[in-house]
């Protein structure tokens, strides 16, 4: 006779022996997991059977009706139920939602169809690369915070092609001030991009740091508004700042911590180093003052077709930059799964 065919009362007298002879297991010093591994079962099992001997409850049950199979119609409308929530709904609210709906059953639907729409987002993701180091550079701020010092911020440039950091400081004030003090100096020592890319804090939007973009023909890029994910480059970078901070003990050393990651071999680099990539960058060749103009005029147009009002940080700007480089070669956006 198979197990699932005994009686509750002869499979309770069996997980009894089964219960005594892992206690005297247990008495003898051997853990619970080797004591439930010895009598055949899992260590979780082996603790629901003591906590029902301790209650004075049946080890055995009578097994629940067979499961009922489900219409078309109920998982669909499951499934179109996890589709509109973005899969955020949870089992229990589906199996309360959808009579006759199991909790087994309904976390089935729900893992198969968040499979499914993760497959589908991978297939319409997209990938922006930046084809030649010098062309796209980024900028970003860290706070620094440490238990008993002072409020201070890592303002750092790094390019958007390679992960090369270009300059560094840490600062005691994160105002407009300070960000056009690093980008001057950054741009005096490796020249200015053509495209510096920066989030929507104000103190990346003041005259000093405009002034300093005009005179030096660099195209501001902003990105949307509570969109981080724009970003994901420089949080990546940060991710690794922040890591090698944790690691350190205080004083923070930028120096070292930004020498060490531009020399280190990377696989996505071909086991080549930041630093080496870019020394190795071809010469800028392209007229920044066409550029700026191609831009202005493709964002003019983009606003005329979206019909939205004028601000140097909105999506037309944005698009325009972009097929700009596209043009030029200069960037690739490629379809398909690797995000």
């Amino acid at each position: 006779m198979s197990a699932s065919r005994r009686s509750p009362m002869r499979r309770a007298s069996e997980r009894r022996r089964q219960l005594q002879a892992m206690v005297a297991l247990l008495g003898g010093g051997v853990t619970l997991g080797w004591a439930a591994l010895a009598i055949g079962v899992h260590a979780s099992t082996a603790s629901r059977w003591r906590r029902r001997e301790g209650r004075g409850e049946a080890l055995a049950r009578q097994r629940g009706p067979r499961r009922r199979p489900l219409t078309v119609s109920a998982c669909s409308e499951a499934a179109h139920l996890v589709q509109e929530t973005h899969g955020l709904i949870g089992a229990e609210s589906l199996r309360h939602t959808l009579p006759g709906l199991t909790r087994r059953v309904a976390a089935e639907i729900k893992r198969d169809t968040c499979r499914a729409l993760e497959r589908e987002r991978r297939r319409s993701a997209q990938r922006v690369t930046v084809t030649v180091p010098g062309i796209v550079r980024g900028f970003d701020s860290m706070e620094l915070c440490r238990p008993g010092e002072p409020r201070r911020h890592a303002l750092i440039a790094a390019d958007g092609c390679v992960p090369f950091r270009t300059s560094w400081t840490v600062a005691t004030r994160y105002d407009g001030g300070a960000v056009a003090d690093i980008l001057r100096r950054d741009f005096d020592r490796f020249g200015p991009p053509l495209v510096l890319r920066l989030d929507r804090a104000r103190c990346h939007d003041v005259p000093a740091v405009r002034e300093l973009l005009d005179a030096n023909h660099v195209l501001a890029l902003h990105g949307p508004s509570h969109y981080a994910r724009y970003y994901g480059q420089l949080e990546r970078q940060n991710r690794e700042h922040r890591e090698w901070l944790a690691a350190s003990a205080p004083p923070v050393d930028l120096d070292l911590m930004m020498n060490a990651l531009n020399t280190r071999p990377r696989g996505t680099l071909g086991w080549r180093t930041a630093d080496e990539l870019w020394r190795a960058r071809p010469r800028i060749e392209v007229d920044r003052q066409a550029f700026a103009d191609d831009v202005s005029a493709r964002a003019g147009r983009l606003r005329q077709s979206l019909d939205v009002p004028q601000a140097p940080q909105d999506l037309a700007w944005r698009l325009a930059v972009k097929q700009a480089l596209i043009d030029r070669r200069l960037l690739t956006i490629e379809k398909g799964g690797w995000c």
